[in-house]
Order: C-alpha cells, then sequence, then structure tokens
C-alpha cells in the first residue's frame, strides 16, 4: 500500500469509527427515546495518548536492528470493542540498502513496511482484538531493520536509519461498563486522568480526609487526578466540549447548556442534574465518588428537579426518565449496605464509589499490595495495611516482574519499582542491590554483560561466566540514589556472534532468578527529602488550614500532589485541620500546608518574599514570584515534616507528577521541573564524600603506607647505625 493509501484508509478508519460513535450518541429522537436509548447502553469509550501513558518523549528506533515493546492499559478480564492504536510516527533513511518496519500486537504480526525514501511518514493504524486480557496488558511491539550492504562483513550500524514514534500517538477502546463487576476490575478500567467527585467546593473534614487519601492512592498508582465539585446554583463550571443529543432540547435544563461557554453559571439544579446525566461528554462523569451524604442528597435533588423538567414534556418522557434513573443513578443514590468501597454504574460508566468513613482503610486496599484482591463488587474494608519487616532483605520479585527468562540478541531489561516508604521501617534503607542471574552464552562463547542501574546510576557492571551457572552481583547503593520512588533496573548487552557476517543474530537466554533481592540496612537519615520520605512512610500527621476546606478542588490537588511527591502514606496518616496561621505542634513526622510549628519560617511567607537563608545573611531573597509554592523539609519538637508554602498572591496549579529527590528546599510551578537545593550541604561536599565508592581501607592506603614507610626507614637507619657501631668497634679493637 502507497503512503497516500495508507492516509486515506486511516481518515476513512477514524472518519467511520467516529460517525458510528456519534450516530449511536444521538439515534433517539425523542426525549424518551434517549432516556430509554441511555438505560439500555453501557458503553463506556476510552482514549489516551502515548504521553497520558508516561511516554513522555518520542519513542527513536535507529541502527541496524531496534525493537521497542508498548504495553496499553485496559480493563483486566473484560472484553473490549473497536480497539486501536494510531501510531504517529515519522522516519529518516540516510543509508542506502534495505530497511523495513514490523508492527506487532502481544507477538502477532499485524503489518510490515518496506522504507525507499530519503524520508516520510511511519504512521501505521493497528486494530486490536477484543479478547480479554488477564494481565490487563495489550503489548504491541515496533522493530526496525536496516541492511546496508550486501557484502559480506560490510558495516552494517546504521545509524542515520531512525523511525520516530510520536507521544501523541492515541490508543482508544470501548467496553461494557456492566461488565466491570469488581473492584479490582474497576481499578483497571480507569483512565490515565481520573475524575474525583466531592459533593460541593465546601467539604467537611471527613470527606475532605477521605478525598485527599484516595488521590495519593490513585497518583501513587499512576493516575493524574482531577478534583471536581458538584456545582451548586450559582457555581460556573467548564462547558467547552460538552455534547447535547438534538432529542434533548426540547428540555430547558439542557438547551441552557448548549452554548458550551468555558465558564456557565449553574442557574438551577435541573441543570446539574443534566450534567450529571451526559456521560462521558459531561464535566461531571467521574469515575471516582466520595460517596458522603451530603453528596447524595446533592444528587437526589438534582435529579428530582430534572425529572419535573423532563415530565413536563409528555408521560412518556416522564416514565423513561424514571426508568433510566433507576439503571444508571440508583446505586449512588442508595449506598450498598456496609461497604467501604463499592463499584456504581453512574451514567453508564463504572464508578468507585467510597465510604467517607473509610477513606484511609480503602487506600490501603488500593495499593500496589492489594488491589488484585479486591475481588467483590461491594466490599467492606477492616484493615489494609502494610505488612511489617521481618528481617533485613527483601525479594526484588515482590516489588516487580523482575524475575524470569528473557531471550537476548543484543539487548534486554528487567525492572522493578517501589516506594522507598515501603521498605524504610524502622530507619532501614536500601544498602546493596543484590542480582542473582545465569546466562547461557552465545554462538562464539562469549558471555553477556549484566548492569545494574539504580534510578538511572549505573551501580555496578560484570561479564557473565560462559558456563550457564548462577552467579551472584552485588552492587551497594549511595544514598544520593535513594528517591522517594525508585527504579532497579537490570540491564543484559551481548555481543551478537554472527561466524559468517550476514547470518542472522540468535537470541540467547538470560535469567534473573526469584532469589534476587534487595538487602537493607541502618542508615543516618538526613533533614532533606529522602529522610523525609523514610519518616513520611509510616504513622504521620497532616495540618491543613480550615480555609483550605473552603475551596476544596484547589487545595485537594496540592494535598493529593505533595503527599504523592514525598511518599507520604495515606492510609497510616491523622488529618488535623487548624487554624489558618496558627502554630501546630506535630508529634510525629508531618505534612503542612500554609502551616508552620512555632520557630519555623515558612519559606514563601516571610514578608511575601522566597527568602532562601544562608550565614551571616540571605542567599536568596526574592519578591514577585507568582504561580509558585516553596516545599521545604524542617525539624522541630523533635520531628520532621515538610512544609508547602503559597509563593505571592496566587500559588502554582500543580497537575503533572513530579517527585522531590535531592536537598530541602524545592520550588513548584506546576510543570514536571523541580528546581531543589540543599540549604545544609549547597556544593555538595557531603556528597562528594559519601559517594567515595573507596572501602575503608582504601582510603586509609596512603596513610598506611606513609606509617609502612616511616617505620621501615626506621628500622634501617637503626640497622645502619649499629652496623657502623660495631666497625668502630673492631677498628678500634685493632
Amino acid at each position: 500500500m502507497t503512503q497516500t493509501g495508507q492516509r486515506t484508509f486511516l481518515l476513512v478508519s477514524t472518519a467511520l469509527a467516529l460517525a458510528s460513535i456519534a450516530a449511536t450518541a444521538h439515534a433517539a429522537d425523542t426525549a424518551a427515546g434517549q432516556f430509554a436509548e441511555w438505560t439500555g447502553d453501557s458503553t463506556v469509550t476510552r482514549q489516551m495518548t502515548l504521553r497520558q501513558l508516561g511516554f513522555r518523549q518520542p519513542l527513536v528506533l535507529s541502527g541496524q536492528e531496534s525493537q521497542r515493546e508498548i504495553y496499553l492499559p485496559v480493563p483486566v478480564g473484560v472484553a473490549t470493542r473497536d480497539a486501536q492504536l494510531q501510531l504517529d510516527g515519522r522516519y529518516v533513511r540516510g543509508h542506502t540498502g534495505r530497511t523495513s518496519g514490523l508492527w506487532s500486537v502481544d507477538g502477532d504480526p499485524m503489518a510490515a513496511r518496506s522504507i525507499t525514501d530519503a524520508q516520510g511518514d511511519a504512521s501505521q493504524l493497528l486494530a486490536i482484538d477484543g479478547e480479554p486480557r488477564d494481565n490487563g496488558f495489550v503489548r504491541v511491539g515496533v522493530g526496525w531493520w536496516s541492511i546496508v550492504s550486501d557484502y559480506r562483513c560490510a558495516d552494517q550500524s546504521a545509524p542515520a536509519n531512525v523511525l520516530r514514534l510520536s507521544p501523541d500517538s492515541r490508543f482508544s477502546y470501548r467496553f461494557d461498563g456492566r461488565a466491570v463487576d469488581s473492584v479490582a476490575k474497576a481499578w483497571g478500567a480507569l483512565p490515565p486522568r481520573v475524575r474525583l467527585l466531592v459533593d460541593g467546593k465546601t467539604l467537611q473534614a471527613p470527606s475532605y480526609d477521605a478525598a485527599w487519601r484516595i488521590g495519593a492512592a490513585l497518583q501513587t498508582g499512576g493516575k493524574q487526578v482531577d478534583v471536581v465539585a458538584l456545582p451548586k446554583v450559582g457555581d460556573r463550571v467548564d462547558l467547552s466540549g460538552i455534547s447535547i443529543p438534538a432529542s434533548l432540547m426540547g428540555v430547558p435544563a439542557y438547551a441552557a447548556l448548549a452554548g458550551g461557554e468555558r465558564a456557565y453559571a449553574i442557574k438551577d439544579l435541573a441543570e446539574v442534574g443534566a450534567l450529571l446525566s451526559l456521560r462521558d461528554s459531561g464535566p461531571l462523569a467521574a469515575d471516582v465518588m466520595i460517596g458522603s451524604e451530603a453528596l447524595r442528597a446533592g444528587v437526589r435533588a438534582a435529579l428530582d428537579a430534572l425529572g419535573a423538567q423532563v415530565g413536563a414534556s409528555g408521560a412518556d418522557a416522564a416514565s423513561a426518565f424514571t426508568a433510566w434513573r433507576a439503571a444508571d443513578m440508583g446505586a449512588l443514590e442508595k449506598p450498598a449496605a456496609n461497604a467501604s468501597v463499592s463499584v456504581a454504574t453512574v451514567a453508564g460508566r463504572p464508578t468507585l464509589v467510597v465510604d467517607p468513613a473509610a477513606g484511609g482503610k480503602v487506600a490501603g486496599l488500593l495499593s500496589e499490595q492489594w488491589r488484585a484482591y479486591a475481588l467483590g463488587r461491594s466490599l467492606k474494608v477492616d484493615q489494609a495495611g502494610a505488612p511489617a519487616m521481618q528481617g533485613d532483605l527483601v525479594l526484588l520479585s515482590r516489588l516487580g516482574n523482575i524475575a524470569g527468562t528473557q531471550d537476548i540478541v543484543t539487548r534486554g531489561d528487567r525492572t522493578a519499582n517501589f516506594e522507598l516508604g515501603a521498605l524504610s521501617a524502622d530507619g532501614r534503607l536500601p544498602e546493596e542491590v543484590v542480582i542473582d542471574v545465569s546466562a547461557a552464552p552465545n554462538a562464539g562463547g562469549q558471555g553477556a554483560v549484566a548492569t545494574i542501574f539504580f534510578n538511572d546510576y549505573l551501580l555496578g557492571a560484570k561479564v557473565l561466566s560462559t558456563d550457564g551457572k548462577p552467579q551472584r552481583l552485588v552492587a551497594k547503593v549511595p544514598a544520593y540514589a535513594l528517591s522517594a520512588r525508585n527504579e532497579v533496573r537490570v540491564s543484559f548487552l551481548r555481543q551478537p556472534a554472527r561466524p559468517y557476517c550476514h547470518d542472522p543474530a540468535t537470541a540467547f537466554p538470560v535469567t534473573v532468578l526469584p532469589s534476587s533481592h534487595i538487602k537493607l540496612a541502618k542508615r543516618t537519615l538526613g533533614t532533606d527529602f529522602i529522610g523525609a520520605a523514610s519518616l513520611l512512610s509510616r504513622a504521620n500527621e497532616v495540618f491543613v488550614p480550615g480555609t483550605w476546606l473552603q475551596d476544596a478542588p484547589s487545595s485537594l490537588a496540592k494535598v493529593i500532589a505533595i503527599a504523592s511527591a514525598v511518599g507520604a502514606s495515606p492510609e497510616a496518616a491523622e488529618l488535623k485541620v487548624v487554624d489558618a496561621g496558627a502554630a501546630i505542634s506535630p508529634a510525629k513526622p508531618y505534612l503542612a500546608f500554609g502551616v508552620a510549628p512555632s520557630g519555623v519560617t515558612l519559606a514563601g511567607l516571610k514578608d511575601g518574599h522566597l527568602v532562601i537563608a544562608g550565614k551571616p545573611q540571605s542567599l536568596l531573597d526574592l519578591t514577585g514570584v507568582e504561580r509558585a509554592a516553596a516545599v521545604q523539609v524542617a525539624s522541630a519538637g523533635g520531628q520532621t515534616g515538610v512544609l508547602y508554602s503559597d509563593l505571592g498572591t496566587q500559588g502554582p496549579t500543580l497537575g503533572a507528577p513530579f517527585r522531590l529527590l535531592r536537598g530541602d528546599l524545592a520550588v513548584i510551578d506546576g510543570s514536571e521541573v523541580v528546581r531543589d537545593f540543599d540549604s545544609q550541604d549547597p556544593y555538595g561536599s557531603r556528597i562528594a564524600e559519601e559517594g567515595n565508592p573507596q572501602s575503608g581501607w582504601e582510603k586509609h592506603m596512603v596513610w598506611l603506607l606513609l606509617a609502612v614507610g616511616v617505620v621501615v626507614f626506621a628500622l634501617l637507619a637503626a640497622r645502619i647505625t649499629q652496623v657502623r657501631r660495631r666497625r668502630k668497634s673492631a677498628s678500634n679493637g685493632h
């Protein structure tokens, strides 16, 4: 197929898919028909980009042979429909010869292309079957090959033959929302950006407490969280992108919303009910809800008002609305008995509804440790906490799918990720990474090279023996490599053995054995973000000014982001609402927002300046900083905590997740860039000293050699003096 033909195929396929969705959504021609259609349709549409899935930069494949795999999330054990991946890509081809690309889904080849032009479009639409995936992922493979010359033993590196895949490539699918029948499946069905609905802009402390805990658990699990408040009359909502079926334009509430204003002021409760009914196109299409009685009362009042307007259009419409309300909103209006968390169908979408009184326990259930066990639609959670540490060894296979065997041609990686707080009980931190491996030699009898990375720091590498027997690699973990969230990566590299130059490269197996582990040890915790992350992983306190509860969506975004950035445990926390400006007295490691212990000055609240202290004078003093915030580590009363304060009159909008890694002060502005500073060690001399890879005896070897030299010199001098005396005595005797 030519490039023009491929582009035409992509455009036609996309247009047909959109037309099908639009026809389904707007097929009804009366209000009664529309509500009847909604009652029978529980289809949920998901669309996400690779950027939203964590691919911040383009995926680049180059050289003679390069392969990448992309894992796309789908609901576990749920069939999908119309699943497709639109890969946007371009290629450049600086070397002649033969170049080709191959695209596969779950190992099944789906498309192949031979590349002949110097550059061009490499976009590819991949249709994906709808079979349920028990692991919750679709595995997409992309391969890129270049043969520069047919001459035997010619250089085949081809560095200028490159395929670039855009992070804006789109993955979409549909599924039946009613097939999501457990909390575990509902977690897998969540989109990358989750809407968390609360009962209003102003919240009571129990709802606020549950919202920040659930939001932090979601963000720790890789989701971005938008906190949305159920609007009241007079509140403004963003209606951009809203879609109102023509069949409902005769109902005043729907007609009023059709303008699509970015800051529309709600005029009556019926409009709130209309927004709740609009499914994916509405701003209240929530994925998770804090199921307070205030939220349920607000939903009931809004639907009552909407029902009155719909009923005015005819008895058929009133009857259809009642049936729709029972099917699509009944589970929200009437809570499940004794449920801490339940899956409710809300406007056709599977939605997690959390009891405010059980926010901490549900946050524990949604942690990576336990969420796979949430195998029920309605669950009462009596306890869901982290297991106590026994001993100093933690298997890496408990932290990720790192153990196992794979065939390696040139390179392969195995990874495991973990929160620092999950391992740092009682001040113990990772001290060593121990990897047990075995690897077959290649056809030339050469061993693979195993390399250990800890948060992208190369800690050690070794050429593996060629007998295939298990062997152990041990690497020390320096303090500077630690982070609130950590990744251990083992990379295997091979030099392909091709006895006749152009023979195809053969893959040979390598295995990371299940006994691979991390060794913990007591380490001195500094007063910095890493030390704070270790302490906040256990019982902690969260201090929030009472005024923050008056603007819950905005302030919750900050609490969720900072708690996730420093690795604070949401299930082990205690929320404390205090007066704005009051001095706090923490009894445990703590997070504090806009308040501080007595004697501690918030970096952003000293006469409106951003001040970085120093001796004999401040290192930095700025006025006029806006849309930013300062986060600092402070100790008071024997407790270490993290303090947050907005800079200027308006703080940042915290969207993209970030991590606080180094130092004890950071300035953030809502981007992924964190400007950190270590006020205790501005030039990093402590890191330079602590990071010295020499062992203790090596550090003192110079002094030891000098001492030995002095002793030897003294012995030689004494010996020479003794010899001279004997000679002198002998000469006097004669």
